[in-house]
């Protein structure tokens, strides 16, 4: 009895002392359970927490791209950006706000623009100029659920870049970006070539096409053949030609003789372009980004280019716009921008005059209209009707009638807009075509220009014989499509046989010396129907075999033509080739010698970064 009850004291004490064990292990299990359950909260809010601020920053950082489009679109435009506070919708600290991107409240402001300077980039291994402007933007954002924000700010650069300094240079997109260049004889070129599209590229009957780094007077200039797609050494046009090692280039950017070289001896697509640019020493690059180049719309009846001939807003540069057609004094009227903008000089001009009852000495006229002055065979033989403006003259006049008013020419050149369009809807699609001729009016006048001078239109126009190769200056022409006439030119008629052109419609050597902007009609994009060859992109109309015909300059193709729509015909009607000797001016080194109000291309750098 003694035993058992011993034996179960024993047991209830063994008893609780596992029970006090078990509620020791217990709370050291709760209290883990508990650092642990603390712990996984804790990660989970900072998990929560980064995640938060990761949104916010992202969040900003849109406010940084909002603000950089808004610049750039800016530019776009052909407007110098200046401050967000310039701009709708900014309150009174400077900031536009985009009040729910996301559950977050995003606001930017950009400050601070430095006055544009000139900058310098590497593209392949040349050297590219352009005008730099620099902003600080500052971009917040809030969560509409939180209290979470956050705060980023960058400096950029933006980089305007003259398309003058590309000897040719094929903008838009798809199939109107294709670069096409085919000459029959030899051809040596100079200066960068860029395509928005592939590159087609050859020479037929054995020649060949060199790309070289000096032109003819031996002065070294950049090159460059790049593309945002691929190059090819076959015709895009169906049936398919395939050209092998007639396309050579230069592979060095110094000397003035043609070594060392590489010729495109096949296809450069992504399969082989890490080895094939290394092989030109990046003279040659695919799959480059494509440039956003002007619509056609700033060129046209009231567009940007009209309205800053009659003001151009900057004190530099001289306007003068020439609008209508019947005549001076009976349509067609004159007006230049100074001494204030958009002034009547129609009488003045007409009368040769640089103020009233004052003659300038000059030849009359100084601008005419030309009715039926010829027929374009490429435009389905449609007589042409023409405004003929002599540079030479024009300006002449327009330094005299500055004179007059105790002023002399800006210093920064002059800008030209000339149309016979009644308004921006015009096709130019039905009656005689409208068009601008340049020429010389008088045998006395010259081949020359006053300045620096971009001369706009949106109808077709006709360079008619030497162009700017006296006291040689910065020129661009801008038009729907250009066309070349030669010295000799002479009405001609359609309807005529290939033997009859050659017979009496000889081209004779004629030089160019300008940069040229315009559209063309390019290859359909099965290559079915032929057009838009770099070799036919200024149009031409006699029988130039065995004669020259000499541009400096530069080719920018910035649309698909739209009132000289004519597919590219040869012989008969049409033409036969020069010997081109056609090649980028190396004074577009020079910012000094761009014209004013040249198209260009836009980017952006980002020059700072601060979180």
């Amino acid at each position: 009895m003694n035993i058992r009850a011993q034996y179960c004291r024993s047991w209830a004490s063994q008893a609780g002392n596992t029970l006090v064990l078990f509620m020791i292990i217990m709370a050291v299990l709760a209290s883990l359970a508990a650092g642990a359950f603390k712990a996984a909260t804790l990660n989970m809010e900072t998990t929560n927490s980064f995640s938060k601020g990761r949104k916010a920053f992202y969040s900003a950082e849109v406010g940084l791209d909002l603000a950089v489009n808004a610049v750039v679109n800016e530019f776009e435009n052909l407007s110098v950006y200046t401050e967000s506070a310039d701009y709708a919708g900014a309150d009174a600290d400077g900031f536009i706000t985009e009040s729910d991107y996301r559950g977050y409240e995003v606001k930017y402001k950009v400050t601070n623009p430095v006055e544009q300077f000139l900058y310098q980039t590497i593209v392949g291994n040349t050297t590219i100029y352009h005008y730099a402007y620099t902003y600080n933007i500052e971009s917040h954002s809030q969560s509409l659920k939180d209290k979470t924000k956050e705060t980023v700010r960058e400096t950029i650069r933006i980089l305007e870049t003259p398309l003058v300094q590309y000897f040719v240079f094929y903008g838009m997109t798809g199939n109107a970006a294709d670069l096409e260049l085919f000459p029959g004889p030899d051809m040596d070129m100079w200066g960068r070539i860029h395509s928005n599209g592939d590159i087609y590229i050859g020479s037929s009957s054995g020649n060949e096409i060199r790309l070289r780094n000096y032109d003819t007077s031996n002065s070294l200039s950049p090159h460059l053949m790049s593309a945002a797609g691929n190059v090819y050494n076959n015709t895009k046009d169906t049936p398919i030609r395939t050209y092998n090692n007639t396309v050579i280039v230069k592979t060095a950017g110094t000397g003035t003789t043609f070594s060392p070289t590489e010729t495109v001896s096949t296809d450069i697509t992504t399969a082989n372009e890490a080895t094939e640019e290394t092989r030109f020493n990046d003279y040659v690059l695919i799959q480059e980004e494509p440039y956003s180049t002007p619509a056609k719309a700033f060129f046209s009846r009231g567009g940007f280019y009209e309205q800053r001939a009659g003001d151009p807003q900057r004190t530099t540069i001289d306007g003068i716009k020439i609008i209508g057609t019947g005549g001076l004094g009976s349509g067609t009227e004159v007006f230049v921008s100074r001494p204030s903008p958009n002034t009547d000089v129609t009488a003045l001009v007409a009368a040769g005059e640089s103020s009233a009852g004052v003659s300038t000495g000059l030849a009359l006229p100084i601008i005419q209209e030309t009715q039926d002055a010829f027929e374009d065979c490429r435009e389905d033989g449609r007589d042409v009707d023409t405004t003929d403006i002599d540079l030479n003259l024009l300006e002449s006049w327009y330094e005299a009638y500055l004179a007059d008013n105790g002023l002399s020419l800006a210093g920064d050149g002059i800008l030209i807009f000339t149309s016979r369009s009644p308004d921006a809807s015009f096709d130019n699609q039905s009656g005689d075509l409208q068009a601008i001729r340049l020429v010389k009016l008088d045998a006395t006048s010259s081949a020359q220009v006053s300045d620096e001078t971009t001369l706009v239109t949106d109808n077709p126009v006709y360079i008619h014989g030497d162009f700017n190769t006296i006291n040689t200056h910065g020129v661009a022409v801008i038009g729907d499509a250009i066309n070349v006439l030669s010295n000799a030119f002479v009405t001609k008629p359609c309807g005529i046989s290939q033997n009859t052109l050659f017979n009496n419609y000889k081209g004779t050597t004629t030089s160019v010396n300008a940069a040229l902007f315009s559209g063309n009609l390019p290859t359909q994009a099965d290559g079915s129907e032929y057009s838009g060859g770099v070799h036919s992109y200024p149009r031409l109309h006699e029988w130039w075999t065995g004669n020259s015909l000499n541009i400096l300059g530069s080719f920018v193709n910035l649309w698909v033509s739209e009132q000289a729509d004519g597919l590219w015909c040869l012989g008969g009607d049409c033409y036969s080739g020069p010997t081109r000797n056609w090649g980028w001016d190396i004074r577009f080194q020079d910012p000094d010698f761009w014209p004013p109000f040249i198209p260009s291309i836009y980017s952006v750098e980002r020059v700072g970064f601060l979180e």
